[in-house]
Formats: structure tokens, C-alpha cells, sequence
């Protein structure tokens, strides 16, 4: 049995990754993978957005970041290998507290390789204007920030 957990996400061009995995597994084996859906998020597509402006855009060129496909691609990916694949997604609704909780939710995630490329002097300010929108984009009304976090799942068995 093979496991990847929130990890093939930072693997540029993971697809291609999939046939060594699946050579791997023995008649009747398994391979269960779970990665991040929710790069299209604002959580994300504001890191982006502030990342494409000056003076940040040419720090922050060619930075890596997490990138996944939906349930039907590794689906589909699977199942050309020759596996018998479920694959799904779920959305997690994630309540957060406190001062701006879902920075720091992606700052120890997928912002992470963005906010460690900045220099010290500009990172204060991407910081405070990354905060601002997110706070924008969610809205603590009441009882906390509610972070919806997609979730795709794929578990495949290699034929006996």
C-alpha cells in the first residue's frame, strides 16, 4: 500500500509521477492519495494576484507553489494505468479564530514558499496588504472565520 497525504501538491507535474507509483505496487495493492482542492480560493488567488504586482513580481518569479487537479483527473489518471479507482471531494468548513486566521492558516501552508522569497524589506508590507484582503474575502461575522477547504481524494487497487 502506497499513501501520499497533502503532499503531491508540491510535486511541479505530479501526474507524471503516477506510473513509478503504480509499478510499485504488487497485484492487489493500493494507492490512497488525498491532496489540497482550493487553490482557485481567494486564500489563494489573492497570494497570487499580490504576488503578480511590483515591487513583489520580480522576488517572487518562478517561486514555486501548490497546484492539484480535481477528483475526475486522477480518476482518469488512475484508470488509464490500469487501476480500479474512487475518487471524490469533500469540502471541510474550517471555523478559525483570533487575528487574521486564515493568514495564518496559508502562511504555514501553500503561502509559505512566497512569503519566505520575499526580502526582509518588503515582506511587512505584502504581509499587511495580503492580511487586508483576506480579511475582505472573509468576513469573521460572529463566532468566528469560516475557511471552506476542499479536499481530493483518490484511492486505487491494482488488480490481482
Amino acid at each position: 500500500m502506497l499513501v501520499t497525504n497533502a503532499m503531491l501538491q508540491w510535486v511541479p507535474g505530479h501526474l507524471e509521477l503516477l506510473p513509478r507509483l503504480v509499478a510499485m505496487l504488487a497485484p492487489g495493492g493500493w494507492l490512497a492519495m488525498q491532496v489540497p482542492g482550493n487553490f482557485e480560493e481567494p486564500s489563494h488567488s489573492i497570494r497570487r494576484q499580490l504576488a503578480a504586482q511590483q515591487p513583489y513580481a520580480r522576488h517572487l518569479d518562478g517561486v514555486d507553489h501548490p497546484a492539484s487537479h480535481d477528483a475526475a483527473t486522477y480518476l482518469r489518471a488512475l484508470g488509464q494505468l490500469g487501476l480500479e479507482v474512487d475518487a471524490w471531494e469533500t469540502t471541510y468548513l474550517h471555523v478559525l479564530h483570533g487575528p487574521d486566521p486564515v493568514f495564518e492558516w496559508v502562511s504555514g501552508t501553500g503561502a509559505r514558499p512566497t512569503l519566505q522569497a520575499l526580502p526582509e524589506a518588503l515582506l511587512p508590507a505584502f504581509e499587511a496588504e495580503f492580511k487586508e484582503r483576506l480579511r475582505r474575502a472573509y468576513p469573521d461575522e460572529g463566532g468566528g472565520v469560516i475557511l471552506p477547504f476542499r479536499r481530493i481524494f483518490a484511492v486505487a487497487r491494482k488488480p490481482a
